[in-house]
């Protein structure tokens, strides 16, 4: 199969309430949430279609999606001589709403009819993953299938989580459950079970089809329905999604540049839906081995560039020091102690000390001890003490995370 021998038309799920995600959802649709101090959730798909060779995106919001569609507007621009687009559709504007993710790909039905595609690729808008679609597609068309469920193995415990299937050994998909935390399909070994990632791939003709089918979601109406009736194939996302790389390795006691058939974060994947896994993602940016990496240069991720200065960490009175951080453009820190932070850009901060910290653009932090906290943009807080005691930062006004326990400073929060 050719680069150019399919059409293939990708739909990014970006609506969703985002309710687990709270209180960072509660102006902004879950893609539009930051990651990794400067790109949104929304970039991480995005950037994945265009180096997988997929330039035709639909992008389906819901709610909330003024500072999405602005971002998109601002960092993702179509161009029509190359006859590649994000398009942007919202229920409002066909007087409805969505009811689930094969609802929202059903209302679309005439946009799918009209650009014709060979195969549609649905991915979810606020995953943290780096997948190369094109294998994907690769996968279901030389397998002859008619669609196919990216997968992952996961741990037994996790089954409440997602759907569970198993599989033939011609990677057949015979039996799907949808978060069964009871009796779900196990993988090859008793403690692990094959996750559906929500990354779904349909021979166009077979998704409209099915989406004449009753139900709202494809994992708990739809898959289950159509696994007698088509070719479902199982597309193990660990095994086959091989993306190469370079990489700076001492080799002979001298530092170069290195090709690798696979970067190592090939096999990593997390869907962002809580404020603790949301919080885990950004950590794993900043350990001294990232389990996720952002500098890559055969596969950049791309957001809109802010035109600002670069990062400055001042000292004055030789009392600063940080460390495995990300820390953005247009931000200065002075007399900053931190550790494991993820700072948007133009953020400033001064006379603090920061541990496990997450700050969004444009916050001002002056004389702080923080300590697993997320800040949100325009906060402008001044001598606080978050993350030691629950009744003073309830008493403040902050969020605390019943299951996490990390705490979430507002948007434009401010106590002076």
């Amino acid at each position: 199969m050719s680069r150019s021998s399919i059409e293939v038309l990708v739909v990014v799920l970006a609506g969703g309430e985002g309710s687990r995600l709270f209180p960072l959802t509660e102006t902004r649709t879950k893609p539009a949430v930051p990651i990794g101090g400067k790109f949104r959730l929304i970039d991480i798909p995005l950037s994945n279609a265009c180096h997988s060779w997929f330039r035709k995106i639909l992008v389906l919001t819901q709610g909330k999606d003024r500072s999405l569609n602005r971002h998109l507007k601002n960092a993702w621009i179509s161009d029509v001589k190359s006859e590649s687009f994000i398009n942007i559709l919202s229920p409002q504007g066909m007087g409805t709403i969505y009811k689930g993710d094969a609802d929202a790909v059903r209302q679309i039905i005439d946009d799918i009819s009209y650009y014709r595609p060979d195969y549609v690729l649905i991915v979810p808008g606020d995953h943290l993953v780096k997948m190369q679609y094109y294998n994907f597609i690769r996968f279901l068309v030389e397998n002859d299938g008619d669609a196919a469920l990216s997968v992952i193995s996961q741990p037994m415990e996790r089954a409440s989580s997602f759907g569970s299937l198993a599989m033939d050994f011609g990677k057949t998909i015979t039996e799907f459950r949808e978060k069964d935390p009871e009796t779900p399909l196990r993988a090859s070994t008793p403690d692990r079970f094959y996750a559906s990632m929500g990354i779904y791939a349909f021979k166009t003709s077979v998704l409209l089809d099915i989406l004449g089918l009753d139900g709202m979601l494809f994992g708990k109406h739809l898959i289950p329905q159509i696994l007698s009736r088509y070719k479902v194939l199982g597309y193990d996302y660990e095994e086959m999604n091989q993306i190469p790389e370079r990489v700076i390795q001492h080799v002979n006691g001298r530092m170069q540049e290195t090709e690798i058939p696979s970067s190592p974060d090939s096999t990593y994947w997390r869907d962002v839906g809580t404020i603790g896994e949301y919080f885990d993602a950004n950590m794993d940016l900043v350990a001294t081995i990232p389990r996720f990496n952002l500098y890559g240069r055969e596969w950049p991720f791309y957001t809109v560039n802010p035109n600002l200065g670069p990062a400055k960490i001042i000292n004055p009175n030789r009392q600063g020091f940080v460390e495995s951080s990300i820390v953005c453009e247009g931000c200065i820190l002075s007399d900053v102690q931190g550790r494991s932070l993820v700072i948007s850009p133009s953020v400033h901060i001064e006379k603090s000390t920061l541990d496990q910290v997450i700050i969004f653009n444009d916050a001002i932090v002056d004389g702080c001890t923080l300590k697993r906290t997320i800040i949100d943009k325009h906060a402008n807080i001044s001598n606080l003490h978050i993350g030691f005691d629950d009744k003073e930062d309830a008493a403040l006004g902050i969020y605390i995370d019943p299951v996490s326990g990390i705490r979430v400073v507002p948007k434009h929060f401010t106590n002076r």
